[in-house]
This record gives structure tokens, sequence and C-alpha cells, in this order.
């Protein structure tokens, strides 16, 4: 994919219907897939998501591909580390490049950031796949969430 072929919106809380829509049914199938109530984004009230992008802390970011929203993602700041939070891509539009690309060019939005951290899940090889190819690495940090689901730390500095 193109840079070209991807805008990325920062944008604020009018937008919250569509950034929750999104979320939803971008995290169903790993809902469905773990049953996790306690930390899948696909459990989040839309108050709840509101609120999460509604910090002061945070930006907000909606993806647009031909013309359509496909996917959003949340940027928290804090000091001189950025973390990518519950980066969401509706299931049709998955192994594009959006998110790789979406990623590319919201780093650059930061320039005196040199610290960006996320986390995944580790069971995920697609998702590990994606971060570790635009240079994340494993902190070695493991979450177990559940028999068979564990969240993994990733940093890129």
């Amino acid at each position: 994919m193109r840079a070209s072929e991807l805008k990325i919106i920062r944008f604020n809380h009018t937008y919250i219907d569509i950034v929750f829509d999104i979320q939803r049914r971008a995290y169903s199938p790993l809902f469905k897939k773990y049953n996790d109530v306690k930390t899948n984004p696909y459990c989040e009230s839309i108050e709840t998501v509101l609120s999460k992008y509604s910090r002061p802390d945070t930006d907000g970011y909606l993806f647009l591909y031909n013309n359509e929203f496909v996917g959003c993602v949340r940027i928290v700041k804090k000091d001189s580390i950025c973390k990518v939070a519950a980066l969401a891509i509706l299931p049709e539009y998955q192994n594009k490049g959006i998110a790789q690309t979406a990623l590319l060019l919201i780093e650059k939005n930061y320039p005196n950031i040199k610290t960006w951290t996320l986390d995944t899940i580790k069971q995920e090889s697609g998702n590990c796949h994606l971060y570790e190819k635009l240079g994340y690495k494993k902190t070695g940090i493991e979450k177990p969430i559940k028999d068979g689901l564990t969240i993994i730390d990733y940093i890129k500095a």
C-alpha cells in the first residue's frame, strides 16, 4: 500500500460513534476467539471509549482509505514516550498494509518522540509480525490474562 492511498485524521469527540463502531467490529473476532471480557476493547462501552479518547494525554486518529473509515488508534503521550493503544482495523481491510502505513505516518507526527510502546496478544502471530516488521522489539514482559491468552509488551526506541 502506498502512503498516498491512506489518510490519517486526528479527530475529536464528535467522531466517537465511528470510532466505537470500528473498535467493536475490529475486536469482535478476537472476543469470539478468546472470550476475554477483562481486556478486549470489544467489551468497552461507548462512554469508556469516549473517556479514553478524551484524556489530555491522548490523541485519536481515524484511518480513511478509499473514502471509508477503516480503522482507528489511540496514541497516549507521557513525557518522551508514546504508547500505541487499541489499534483497530475493520476485518475486511486487515492484511492490506493499512495498519503498517498508518503507524508509520503517525510516528512522523511526533518527531521528538524517540520511544514507542504497545502491547498485543502473544498468540496472534500476525499482530506480532506487523509490529516486529515496524521495528518493535519484545520487552520480555508478559501478562497472562487467561489460559491461552497472554499480552506481551513491545518497545521501539
